[in-house]
Formats: structure tokens, sequence, C-alpha cells
């Protein structure tokens, strides 16, 4: 992935992903919806090792395991990035545990319902996902989760978790810019073969996908199921 413009290396991974979606009508099936979240997470993440040697940080990352400050923030993502999440944790956890994940679920929706949009954009609770300071589900984790990163975790607790307030947060911005071109891949894909691939939020949207094992293929048949999911 080296050698290329870095500009001209984001279009294509957007045309790439855009592509892989917009085939989704001649395979409609809840694997192929899994498969093209899979597929981008594995591009994101090869794609920004593959970069980083060409296009080092200029500062160390922060971030690092039991670093959950972030993990605080609303999630927003796409449909079928919550499908496949729904999917991996139907068949890798215990029924104890999605039940527990389920009920953490309920209690953060209760105590986000009430709010209004500017209120909700500085509703700081943490993630249903995260257990420990850890994520249960890392390997499923959304572009926009494997994309965000900081250079001070310092700085992270303060403007998060204390200020709660609109903030930038410097860090490598290889991982958000290639996270950014598949995201708008996929959206413009998905737009193109029917879909409505709106921003979700992530909590909001993993409950409705696991109360129903049909989440997909109702989905899948235009169904509407994440309608108060948007986010505003």
């Amino acid at each position: 992935m080296t050698g290329i413009p870095l500009n001209d290396l984001m279009k294509q991974l957007t045309e790439v992903m855009q592509d892989s979606c917009s085939q989704l009508p001649q395979n409609r099936t809840p694997a192929m919806v899994y498969a093209l979240a899979e597929g981008a997470a594995d591009i994101h993440d090869g794609g920004v090792t593959n970069l980083m040697p060409s296009l080092p940080p200029t500062k160390e990352i922060a971030c690092a395991a039991g670093c959950d400050h972030c993990c605080h923030m609303p999630v927003v993502t796409e449909a079928i990035t919550v499908l496949r999440l729904a999917h991996y944790i139907r068949t890798t956890f215990s029924p104890e545990a999605i039940d527990a994940l389920r009920a953490r679920i309920s209690t953060r929706q209760a105590q986000l319902l009430p709010l209004d949009s500017k209120a909700r954009r500085h509703f700081r609770k943490a993630c249903p996902l995260l257990e420990d300071r850890q994520c249960i589900a890392y390997e499923a984790r959304p572009l926009i989760c494997r994309s965000f990163n900081s250079f001070d975790a310092e700085a992270c607790r303060t403007e998060i978790l204390e200020k709660a307030d609109d903030f930038y947060m410097e860090g490598y911005p290889i991982p958000f810019e290639v996270g950014g071109a598949l995201t708008r891949g996929m959206v413009s894909g998905l737009s193109r073969a029917g879909y409505r691939d709106a921003q979700l939020d992530l909590a909001a949207a993993l409950g409705v996908a696991l109360d129903r094992d049909d989440a997909a293929e109702a989905w899948l048949a235009g169904e509407d199921i994440f309608a108060n999911s948007l986010v505003a």
C-alpha cells in the first residue's frame, strides 16, 4: 500500500468497499452481511499496519490495554457492523453473558432516552461491551473504535470523562483516514444496493439486534429494524 499518494489510496479503499457492498443483492444472506463487516475491519487493520512504516506517528500513541476513556463516549456505527457484532456475540458468548450484556444495554437506554439531542451528545457512560476496562467484543468492534487513538491518555481522561464536552484529540491520523474511507464506501455501496445504512447508536442498535434472532434477515428484507436507534 506504499508508493501511492495517500488521497489516491483512500479513494481506492472507498471504491473497494463500495463495490463490495453494492454486490449484496446478488448474495442476500446474513453470512454476506457478516463477511462485509469483517472484511472492512480486516482491510482497516491491515491498511494501518502497512502504512505505519512509511507514515509513522509523530508521537507515541498512548492507547493501551486497560485505557478505556474513549469507551465512555456514545459510538456511532453502521447497520452491517451492528449485525456482525450481534452474530459474533451470539456465537461466542455464553447465554449468561448475553443476558448480562442485554441488561447493561437496557440500563444505558433508560438513562439516555429522556435526554435531548444536546445532552445525548455529552452523555458519558461505559459502553455496555466494557468489562474490567476491556472490550469483551474487541475482535468485532466497529471501525470507529479501531480508528480512535490519542497521543495523550491524560488529555483523554480530562476531556472525555471530566469535561464531557466537544473536543479535538490529537492522535495518529492514519487510522481515522482509513476508517473514514471505508465507511464512506460502505454507506455509498449499501445505498446503491437499496439499503439505508444510517448512523446508528451502537448500544441501542446492538440491543435491537440481540433481541431478534432474525435481525439480519429482517434488515436484508428491508425492515427498518433500527428506526429507534438513529443518531439525530
